[in-house]
């Protein structure tokens, strides 16, 4: 019986016959070294080879030992048709599967040990027994009810095979608040939301999901600023986990799920956001080695966060102000950041040099509560009104912010709209006043004048741009 595994090298699948679990070959599409597995995931057998029975011309072969020096290619492993697109995503790895893939968890204490996660780790199994619901069987005919990337192996968040997932990217450089950001983002999306347009957004993964809502707790229930403080999202720390992809260990950013329902109706679709670390946005990064801002060549939406704090041009026309930020030294790379950006899609995605994405980018320049005075006397309209987004005002406002932009940085509009096809600008204020310093470097609202603007328009844009049906059933109107 012929089963289907990947290469752990390249991720090209790859078929063989199940008798062969155990025996070595090279990839035929990259050459390295593969171990076929088990189709159940259990530890494969001792390696063992094909040989003719001496002195029995035309016997059937026998199946012995390998040597230490590892046995030849099997002969009868070969690659699946190919699926560049597949029919999944991984939230986790962004390598793309078809449904027969999907892996499932051992539930039995006695089947810990997956070869590629370690000796702690649950089984995971390719599923070939059921039973009278349909629920997947473990080797101890336990039911298995969580599955696994194929890839990565690392678990598939609950609503994965029931609803469409989007990847929300959201990138930034050092200190531009993506943290924060986020955290404010998951708190007043879901009023906006249902208060507005009826449509609910809620927490589709809560045991993944805990970082992200511990900072969001933290953030709103502080009674200091200190208290308020959130920690930065460091290189490869809390915030990710290691797993494999593509024959390596990687530190993978963990993905924060939550899925978005119409009222009332049967749309739905889940959103998956990331919290990366700076450095990871910056020149110099092997993707490869370091893949984990590689989810923007995956995204359904782009969320980009300009520091005004972090442009040279900014700082200039803010110094009669008296925010603390002013006293941080200036990192001036965020059209670099976005010209690398661009690079990046463009070599995962194979694209033509010079063409450009179509996945909806929101360029939101941040701490709004700093600048409004540098519009010249206009003012942004308020787009969301009535249970109505009028995308004429976010359009209007869209050029205000680009005229500002262009007068005081114009190499940041000219990446940004050399990546995509589709880019809106944005204004947003995560804390909705100056913030308190306290500590070198360290900046922080006063939760008792927490009052965040403008901070879910961008979201919302990009969500009436990739799930427009959500809308269109409730009380949406777009002008």
């Amino acid at each position: 019986m012929d089963f289907s595994f990947f290469c752990p090298a390249c991720g090209q699948k790859l078929k063989t016959d199940v008798e062969a679990a155990g025996m070595k070959f090279n990839c035929p599409d990259c050459g390295a070294e593969v171990t076929v597995p088990r189709p159940d995931g259990s530890p494969a057998p001792q390696p063992t080879v094909l040989v003719p029975q001496p002195g029995k011309p035309g016997a059937p072969q026998q199946l012995v030992p390998a040597t230490p020096s590892g046995p030849p290619p099997v002969p009868n492993a070969k690659p699946s048709k190919p699926n560049p697109e597949g029919e999944f995503t991984c939230p986790v790895c962004w390598l793309r599967f078809d449904a027969g893939d999907i892996m499932h968890i051992a539930v039995h204490d006695s089947l810990r040990g997956d070869p590629l996660l370690g000796e702690d780790a649950q089984q995971r199994f390719l599923a070939t027994r059921f039973n009278n619901a349909g629920q997947a069987l473990d080797a101890r005919d336990v039911p298995s009810s969580e599955i696994a990337c194929p890839h990565c192996r690392r678990k598939l968040p609950p609503s994965f095979l029931g609803m469409p997932h989007h990847i929300i990217s959201l990138v930034g450089d050092q200190s531009a608040g993506k943290s924060y950001y986020l955290s404010v983002l998951t708190k007043v999306f879901p009023t906006t939301l249902y208060r507005e347009f009826g449509v609910v957004f809620q927490d589709g993964d809560p045991t993944g999901n805990a970082p992200i809502n511990d900072m969001r707790k933290a953030l709103f229930g502080a009674q200091s600023p200190a208290q308020a403080k959130l920690a930065k999202t460091v290189f490869e720390g809390a915030m990710y986990e290691r797993l494999p992809r593509q024959g390596r260990i990687a530190a993978l950013p963990r993905p924060f799920v939550f899925t978005v329902s119409a009222e009332g109706a049967r749309e739905q679709c889940a959103l998956i956001f990331y919290d990366n670390a700076g450095e990871h946005f910056q020149p110099g990064v092997n993707i490869v080695e370091q893949p984990g801002a590689q989810h923007v060549a995956s995204a359904a939406g782009i969320l980009y966060l300009f520091d005004p704090f972090n442009s040279p041009e900014f700082r200039r026309h803010l110094l009669d102000t008296k925010d603390p930020q002013l006293e941080r030294p200036i990192v001036d790379q965020q059209d670099i950041i976005l010209s690398e950006m661009r690079t990046r899609i463009q070599t995962i995605r194979n694209l033509r040099p010079g063409e450009a994405i179509q996945t909806p980018v929101a360029f939101i320049v941040g701490k709004y509560d700093a600048w409004p005075q540098l519009l010249n006397g206009k003012t942004l309209r308020e787009p969301v009104h009535d249970g109505r987004l009028d995308l004429a005002a976010v359009e209007e406002n869209s050029g205000v912010i680009r005229e500002l932009l262009c007068r005081l940085c114009p190499p940041v509009v000219a990446n940004a709209e050399a990546l995509s096809g589709k880019v809106m600008f944005f204004a947003a204020s995560s804390f909705g006043h100056t913030p308190i310093k306290i500590g070198p470097g360290e900046y922080v609202p006063d939760p008792a004048q927490l009052n965040p603007a403008q901070v879910e328009i961008p979201l919302l844009w990009i969500l009436t741009r990739i799930c427009p049906s959500l809308f269109e059933a409730n009380t949406l109107h777009i002008s």
